[in-house]
């Protein structure tokens, strides 16, 4: 074998290293999200929704999110969801979808290694692509993002090309249409990649199974399930493309006959940095064009949203394009180190090594490193054990409001609300939709310090204390918890009154 007797043992340090770069992901991803969380770092948008929805249907029961006053599946059609709720019944407990989100984008890493040496790369090339992928920002602020069905697509996109690179087309279809579960969106990066995929590798079956299977899912979700669900029966995302259209038809038509407006909104200020942040640190994705293109749809939908999030690596929008700049990088890395060995070895580790350069420098200045700025793991509590004091009090099948960094700890029960909802409304269900009865919770829990709540919470906190409707039941550092007043409380009003009025 080529290299001695020694060879077979040096490249199994190729896999280890993918496999120490994952397991340290793992470890350390886990430790800050839980952390996070602890620290009321997390909140009720959104993983109190998805959190309320899976206990319900771990209960069997209908899955309206109190939280959002929604069902699950009319704020999006994340069928994905269910697969999950075998695991409620093994641990219910929202740290479940953290772990998830973190083994989820984690796999990406040793899929990417994988793929790479099925593109026939070297596995020192292969294995740096893994470690870069891990690297990756947008990956990392997915696990501060925390849960979001999108997520397990990431993997599941990754895993389709592997399959078809191995000459497994009907699994890539398969993978590819689990994917479509995952959002009412994901066909908008499953219809370009089965195309993709099938024309590389002449499978008809998967780009047109797949392109059949995506348009299918868009007509579906948009045309019946989400509507259906919808408490008014519309669309209740179409607003932040409305420089476009007031519909989902009238939004398309209105981008395809607008291309200044396009244009204008895709060459905005802060777009161009979006777009390096997404490839940059996979440097060798640019090596490969016509990939990048399948995130296309993907970009154009985040870029032309009034919803700024969107097209912000931080948040779970990026998920789907993370997928392809991955593919595209192991495209690009096979390119470049085809090219390179034509000259001298030399040539092939400059390229590695560039890339590895790219992917660290990428890590620590676009990371969730808190660079600049607050700690993006701090949370807003300094000690977790007088939030778990605070909300112990309350019973657990209570109906509940409150701030929502104290809610998403509350969520396993039929009724518990981001307040000032149900009182007044904010963030609830569709716009025109009726709110529950005021007076439809017993208990009220908010952060001591009241940090960040807007007018609106804090005049509907103000009413509530100033008419004696609940009374203080704990009150330490980090967290108050009121209770509804009953007859047999004690009119005397407390001192602690006078700071909520």
């Amino acid at each position: 074998m080529p290299g001695g007797p020694g060879a077979p043992r040096t490249l199994l340090w190729a896999p280890r290293l993918v496999v120490a770069a994952t397991t340290i992901f793992v470890v350390v991803f886990s430790w800050l999200v839980l952390y996070k969380h602890a620290h009321l770092g997390t909140r009720s948008f959104d993983l109190a929704i998805f959190d309320q929805g899976l206990w319900l249907l771990s209960q069997g029961e209908t899955p309206f999110v109190t939280v959002r006053g929604l069902h699950l599946f009319g704020d999006h059609t994340s069928f994905l969801m269910i697969p999950l709720v075998p695991l409620y019944w093994i641990w219910a407990d929202v740290r479940v979808l953290l772990i998830v989100t973190v083994l989820a984008m984690a796999a990406g890493g040793p899929l990417v290694y994988a793929a790479a040496r099925a593109e026939k790369i070297e596995r020192w090339p292969a294995a740096a692509l893994g470690v870069a992928y891990l690297l990756l920002p947008a990956v990392q602020w997915q696990v501060w993002d925390v849960f979001h069905p999108e997520v397990l697509a990431v993997p599941l996109l990754i895993a389709a090309y592997l399959l078809a690179l191995r000459g497994r087309a009907g699994w890539s279809l398969v993978a590819l249409s689990v994917v479509l579960w995952a959002k009412e969106d994901a066909a908008l990066v499953v219809v370009p990649l089965a195309i993709y995929l099938g024309l590389r590798f002449r499978r008809q079956l998967l780009a047109i199974g797949g392109t059949a299977l995506g348009i299918g899912a868009l007509l579906v979700n948009f045309g019946l399930l989400l509507p259906h669900w919808s408490p008014t029966g519309e669309l209740i995302y179409t607003g932040r493309y409305g420089a476009f259209g007031d519909s989902l038809a009238g939004i398309a038509w209105g981008v395809l006959t607008s291309p200044g407006e396009v244009i204008t909104a895709v060459l905005a200020p802060e777009q161009p940095l979006y777009l390096v942040a997404l490839v940059l640190p996979l440097l060798a994705a640019l090596a490969a064009p016509e990939i990048l293109l399948v995130a296309g749809p993907t970009l154009l939908a985040n870029l032309l949203s009034a919803h700024r999030y969107q097209a912000m690596v931080q948040y779970h929008y990026t998920a789907y394009v993370i997928a392809v700049v991955a593919i595209a990088a192991i495209v690009g890395t096979r390119r470049l180190t085809a090219w390179s060995k034509q000259r001298s070895p030399r040539w092939t580790k400059a390229v590695v090594g560039v890339g590895l350069v790219a992917a660290v420098t990428g890590c620590i200045l676009g990371g969730p490193w808190g660079l600049e700025r607050r700690n993006p793991w701090a949370g807003y509590a300094a000690r977790s054990d007088l939030v778990s004091e605070a909300l112990a009090v309350i019973p657990d099948d209570a109906a509940v409001a409150g701030d929502g960094r104290l809610i998403v700890h509350l969520a396993h029960r039929p009724i518990v609300y981001d307040f000032p909802n149900p009182v007044a409304p904010r963030n609830w269900g569709a716009p025109g939709s009726d709110l529950p009865p005021p007076d439809d919770f017993d208990w009220l829990v908010v952060r001591a310090d009241l940090e960040g709540m807007d007018e609106l919470f804090l005049r509907e906190l103000g009413k509530l204390t100033a008419s004696r409707t609940f009374i203080r039941v704990l009150a330490n550092d980090e967290v108050t918890v009121f209770r509804r007043a009953t007859a047999g409380d004690a009119a005397e009003p407390s001192p602690h009154w006078a700071r909520f009025e």
